[in-house]
């Protein structure tokens, strides 16, 4: 599973969905050096799956205001699956 390493630069989230909320990480050493990865959340992911999604993003957002490190796993056309805070 490919991962990016570095800081969360912004969080942009899009709730206009009826169905869906996306939220776009951008993560990378310096805000000009960013990869951008997706979490959706939909409203027919089972409980425990959304419960983590929200989890992955609480994760992030903390990341993002502490400026700490992250290690983010993802998959090609599915966004992403791990968080890790170093």
């Amino acid at each position: 599973m490919p991962s990016v390493t570095g800081f969360v630069q912004r969080v942009l989230m899009d709730t206009s969905g009826t169905q869906t909320n996306t939220a776009c990480i951008f993560v990378g050493p310096s805000p000009s050096n960013t990869e951008i990865l997706m979490l959706q959340h939909k409203n027919s992911d089972p409980p425990n799956l959304a419960a983590m999604k929200i989890s992955m993003l609480d994760a992030l957002t903390q990341a993002l205001a502490a400026r700490r490190e992250v290690v983010v796993g993802f998959v090609t056309n599915v966004g992403i699956v791990s968080v890790e805070l170093r």
